[in-house]
């Protein structure tokens, strides 16, 4: 559909694209997690190593600073720059842009792909936590609401004409087709 809005003629990528998209970067993500954890099980030969993660504050940290920073960097980044696509987008041929059909800054990218990555990084926690016994209700809770988010992020896909996300309304951008704009 396009929709002419404040600015150019902006024609929004459909949710099948995006969902396409996606599915190729989360190939690309799911090769990371899998070096990650040939490395972790290396490392487990080394006990003064995995003594470190003693805590769930301490696995937390390590889960977000190699796992959950990373992918939100490489999004970030990816859709920052001049081609304003992750690997995925590219070959799904759509692109992020503002709603004047500009190129975000990376202020608007980094917190776009912080909210989208939100529910992963909430799921680790509650998991982690529940991993190291506590069974307080709100981490149950957490991982339900981590969930939730992205029940919602993939349903409003389809109830809004601009197909945006909730990643996208809260960073103001649009996902268009690429060979438009």
């Amino acid at each position: 559909m396009s929709i002419s809005t404040t600015g150019p003629k902006l024609n929004f990528a459909k949710p099948k694209q995006r969902i396409i998209a996606f599915v190729f970067d989360f190939l690309l993500i799911a090769g990371y997690i899998l070096i990650l954890l040939i490395i972790g099980i290396s490392l487990t030969a080394f006990p003064g190593i995995t003594s470190l993660l003693n805590s769930p504050l301490a696995t937390n940290i390590l889960s977000f600073m190699v796992l959950v920073l990373p992918v939100i960097l490489y999004f970030a980044l990816q859709e920052y720059s001049t081609k304003q696509a992750t690997w995925g987008k590219r070959r799904a041929k759509i692109k992020v842009v503002t709603k004047n059909g500009s190129r975000m800054s990376f202020s608007q990218s980094l917190l776009r792909s912080a909210v989208k990555f939100f529910p992963w990084q909430l799921a680790h926690i509650c998991i982690i936590a529940l991993w190291y016994g506590n069974q307080s209700t709100i981490y149950l809770v957490g991982a339900i609401t981590a969930q939730a988010f992205v029940v919602v992020y993939f349903v409003s896909l389809w109830f809004n004409k601009k197909h945006q996300t909730m990643y996208d309304w809260v960073a103001g951008n649009y996902v268009i087709r690429k060979d438009e704009n």
